[in-house]
């Protein structure tokens, strides 16, 4: 007998092509097979031997950022996000990828892998990759022979009384945070010092297996993970993620306490909340679609900004249009990832602000590499790091 397919559930879709207007690269480039339903369509054409899984079939499928968009509004409740990974997962070695990503899924894996890969993408032929993909390298004051921060494993805060101390959580800052996103946790581990917590963070702590699991390799994304788990089974306290692509990943650990560190400082704030001072200019706020509609954290942003009294936030006039970043896709794709960035940061009246929130690395440091020509005095930061910015001591 034939094997059970695992795509079985693409028979959910009802094809009523509601997840047309909800999805960027239909959007991007108004075909069918860039759709969620075309794409289930020829998965469901490629799992009944229909067609070849040739490469243009392949390529249609693999265009898709992963955004779930289309799972937001699908009243049939299709798992789209689960059928898209099981159908790389399948066909892997057939989705052919560039050597970048390549050589970026290999070194993630590793333990250190991504302070490693930023040494050897400084070779001139994997640099001249980097910059044609549109990635760190093109990021302003970012470079990939910039000396790497060495964090200390322990933040006790300075209280004035011993019995101030609150608690102590650890964080989780993945295979990437400490080498591109140092300024968020150093933020971070300062704020929580100011609402009286004490904080852990493990070095060489390995990958989620986030980057894995869209990629199709979901048994490497199951190693990293139960990884993960073995560290974080000795931390202290709750457990906090920066990344929301990470935290849906992490939150598969049911027999741990994870949160996303936001949600943490929004909830201590409104009951110990510390006095910011009043901005100046309003900001923008992007918010990732892993945060939108993988976490599901609605209104996490607003509130969370909303602690500084008088901000104005000003919002994108497509807040569901996708970025582009999609993890590694603005490397596999980066005229795709450019071309739907372009359209993203066109949603921004820019002249009111200058500073765009951003919750996710990833987008953030897509982001950088164009938003320059909309504002050159524009910067790029995560919300825990305007809070602290605009902390104000009495």
């Amino acid at each position: 007998m034939k094997n059970a397919s695992k795509l079985t559930e693409t028979d959910l879709c009802v094809m009523c092509g509601m997840c047309l207007p909800q999805c960027p690269t239909y959007q991007l480039y108004q075909t069918e097979t860039e759709s969620p339903r075309g794409r289930i369509a020829l998965m469901q054409a490629i799992d009944q031997q229909h067609i070849p899984p040739d490469h243009k079939a392949l390529l249609h499928i693999d265009h898709c950022l992963g955004c779930l968009n289309c799972e937001t509004i699908c009243p049939s409740r299709v798992p789209y996000g689960k059928l898209i990974d099981e159908f790389r997962n399948q066909f892997n070695a057939s989705i052919k990828k560039p050597i970048l990503s390549r050589l970026t899924l290999r070194q993630v894996a590793r333990t250190n892998g991504i302070r490693n890969l930023t040494s050897i993408a400084s070779k001139p032929v994997l640099k001249q990759l980097t910059q044609l993909a549109g990635s760190v390298s093109r990021i302003p004051g970012t470079t990939l022979t910039q000396p790497l921060l060495r964090f200390q494993s322990f933040y006790p805060g300075a209280y004035s009384r011993p019995t101030q101390r609150r608690g102590e959580v650890s964080l989780f800052t993945g295979c990437s945070g400490t080498t591109f996103d140092h300024r968020t946790i150093e933020d971070a581990i300062f704020l929580l010092n100011q609402l009286h917590f004490d904080v852990h963070m493990a070095d060489n702590q390995a990958c989620c297996g986030a980057i894995h699991q869209h990629n199709g390799q979901k048994q490497t994304a199951r190693e990293l993970l139960g990884k993960s788990q073995s560290q974080l089974n000795q931390a202290a306290g709750s457990i906090l993620f920066f990344s929301p692509a990470c935290g849906e990943q992490l939150k598969q650990l049911d027999d741990l306490s994870v949160l996303d560190i936001r949600t943490f400082i929004f909830d201590q704030l409104q009951a110990h909340p510390l006095a910011f001072s009043p901005p100046t200019q309003a900001v923008a706020l992007h918010e990732s679609c892993s945060h939108r509609n993988r976490l599901k954290l609605k209104d996490l942003n607003f509130d969370l900004l909303n602690c500084v009294a008088g901000l104005k936030i000003v919002k994108s006039n497509n807040p569901s249009l996708c970025c582009g970043a999609g993890g590694i896709q603005s490397m596999n794709y980066p005229q795709q990832a450019r071309a739907l960035l372009q359209g993203k940061l066109a949603s921004f009246d820019f002249s009111q602000a200058n500073i765009l929130i951003s919750d996710n690395i990833g987008c953030s440091m897509h982001i950088k590499t164009a938003i320059s020509a909309y504002n050159p005095l524009i910067e790029v930061m995560h919300p825990v790091s305007f809070l602290a910015r605009q902390f104000n001591p009495q």
